[in-house]
């Protein structure tokens, strides 16, 4: 379905951010405990480092990464989060929105973000997404050519 300025509402993102330090993961519980998502950012197991994602990873579209450093607190649970990885097709812009939104809240102004989301729109809507500390709202960088 396309909105009112012609480029359709459903994309696929992908891509890793980095969260710099890494995010102590009692700052994210909110996000991975909280029904609003509607598949909720789920915590990659311990020892999936790195940012690029495993083919056959079975883990949800919204994925945070631990930093495998900063090791586990007694009950096995990574104690920081180091990438926000995202694999997710078919999504609303409103959605990718919302996530972003709430993750920038949740990491707070004291965290940087390295790296960014890319875009693709049903209607050669192209481009990157990039989250900003202590701005509210993700940028999106349309890259689509232009011909004129």
């Amino acid at each position: 379905m396309d909105n009112e300025q012609g480029r359709s509402g459903d994309y696929s993102v992908w891509g890793t951010i980095e969260l710099r330090p890494p995010v102590p993961v009692t700052k994210l519980w909110g996000l991975t405990d909280q029904d609003a998502f509607q598949d909720k950012l789920n915590t990659a197991p311990r020892g999936a480092v790195g940012p690029q994602p495993a083919e056959a990873d079975p883990q949800a579209p919204w994925v945070f990464v631990p930093d495998d450093d900063a090791g586990t607190d007694d009950q096995g649970r990574p104690r920081a989060i180091k990438y926000l990885r995202v694999r997710d097709r078919g999504v609303a812009r409103a959605e990718v929105d919302s996530r972003l939104r709430d993750v920038t809240a949740a990491v707070g102004a004291d965290h940087t973000f390295h790296g960014h989301l890319t875009y693709e729109g049903w209607t050669d809507d192209d481009g990157e997404i990039w989250l900003h500390s202590g701005a509210v709202n993700p940028e999106w960088r349309d890259t689509t050519p232009r011909y004129w």
